[in-house]
């Protein structure tokens, strides 16, 4: 989502003739564009800001710090940063042109943190390479009690379909071939009577488009109709991201997630009889406030059980504002040895997995050059593969798998 953001600033003042340069020391206007969704984002946002105070000491220069972390900390950040002349929220992209002007003319610091319903509709980023973000709506209104996105983001609101449908077509026209529709949840997309299955539809069946991605889901709006619309249509990828967070049913509750590891469990094996082919792949919270070791050990025996193509692994942060800051926090060394834990035991299964795909043959979307030489894509399933020779990016080829260099596939492709 910050990817998407950074690309509508960027659009917008390209718009107004404004250059993006290679290194900070060529600029006149820096723009940090921070998160909030966990404690260490901030404190990295902070220091990276910090480091920044004798840049802008130079005349004529311009520091703004945009994104969810200017909407959370916007007074402290024009308290404690006198340097840092204009904080934007994330609805406030749009204007931010006249603001840099304002700023300039007036020698003046602007903060300007509203949150209303934009969409930023119309605004159609200039994309470059061979896969591509696109937002199909904004903001979130679940509340889990450890997420700070709906009071930095704003309640969720859908764009209409067909200013998706006239974005996507520009893509296409530049070049992109692969498209990730992104959202909090994008399983409650919901405009004038268009759900997400009826979107997948009509994006995919955009000329020119090889495949469609999309994050995330939250398991208790993934529906049978979406499995059915992503087994169906060819230009959909197999690739389900379904945050789990906890295996416990009561740490599920007091994450206000409103589902059981029982009807978790069942998504999942309903995508895998519907999509035999289908990797999923989750994000974990350990060491939320009062789990218990046996709590813990749940979510081991489900991530052991459904065997996750991949995990997004993470220690619980506290974050302000939210339900769970109230709660008392575990202590931090046996929060650090459970994820500790489950990192070896999630990797052990990646690892494991990626070695079952040698001999076998995957479609791959060729992207970019290999660090070490010839050419990186991805299969259907959001894994990356290598292969040792130049194949021109956008290309789509059959590679078969040969060997696995540490947790990267490497093949060859074949007719």
């Amino acid at each position: 989502m910050n990817k998407n953001d950074s690309a509508i600033i960027r659009h917008l003042l390209g718009k107004k003739g404004m250059l993006e340069v290679d290194h900070v020391t060529q600029a006149d206007i820096v723009i940090i564009n921070t998160c909030s969704v966990r404690d260490h984002a901030e404190q990295r946002a902070l220091g990276h800001i910090a480091t920044l105070r004798s840049w802008r000491e130079q005349p004529g220069r311009i520091l703004v710090v945009v994104g969810c972390m200017a909407q959370r900390c916007a007074s402290f950040i024009m308290n404690e940063y006198p340097f840092v002349d204009l904080v934007l929220g994330p609805d406030s992209y749009r204007s931010i042109t006249e603001k840099l002007k304002a700023v300039r003319d007036k020698q003046t610091r602007i903060r300007e943190t509203e949150l209303h319903d934009e969409l930023y509709n119309g605004i159609y980023p200039q994309s470059s390479g061979v896969s591509d973000f696109i937002s199909i709506m904004r903001g979130c209104n679940n509340y889990c009690s450890y997420c700070v996105v709906p009071y930095v983001r704003g309640p969720v609101r859908s764009r209409p379909v067909m200013d998706i449908i006239a974005q996507v077509s520009t893509m296409v026209k530049n070049g992109v071939r692969e498209i990730t529709l992104l959202g909090q949840n994008v399983n409650e997309y919901d405009h004038k009577g268009n759900d997400f299955a009826g979107l997948l539809e009509q994006v995919s069946r955009m000329p020119g488009l090889c495949r469609v991605r999309f994050l995330t889901s939250h398991p208790k709006d993934l529906t049978d109709k979406i499995i059915n619309t992503i087994a169906r249509e060819s230009v959909l990828c197999e690739w389900f991201h379904i945050p789990m967070q906890s295996g416990n049913d009561r740490i599920l509750a007091l994450m206000n997630r409103q589902y059981t590891i029982g009807k978790y469990r069942d998504l999942v094996r309903t995508i895998r009889k519907k999509i035999p082919n289908a990797t999923v792949t989750t994000d974990i919270i350990v060491g939320f406030p009062t789990e218990t070791d046996r709590e813990y050990r749940d979510t081991i025996e489900v991530v052991k059980e459904i065997q996750f193509d991949d995990a997004y692994m993470y220690r619980y942060s506290s974050r302000p504002g939210t339900a769970a800051a109230g709660y008392d926090m575990l202590p931090e060394k046996m929060i650090k040895n459970r994820l500790h834990d489950l990192i070896i035991i999630q990797n052990e299964i990646v690892t494991r997995k990626t070695k079952l795909m040698i001999g076998h043959t995957y479609e791959v979307l060729f992207e970019v050059p290999a660090r070490q030489g010839g050419m990186r894509g991805k299969t259907r399933g959001n894994k990356d593969v290598i292969v040792a020779m130049d194949v021109v990016p956008g290309t789509t080829a059959n590679v078969k798998i040969e060997k696995v260099i540490g947790r990267t596939p490497t093949g060859a492709i074949v007719p």
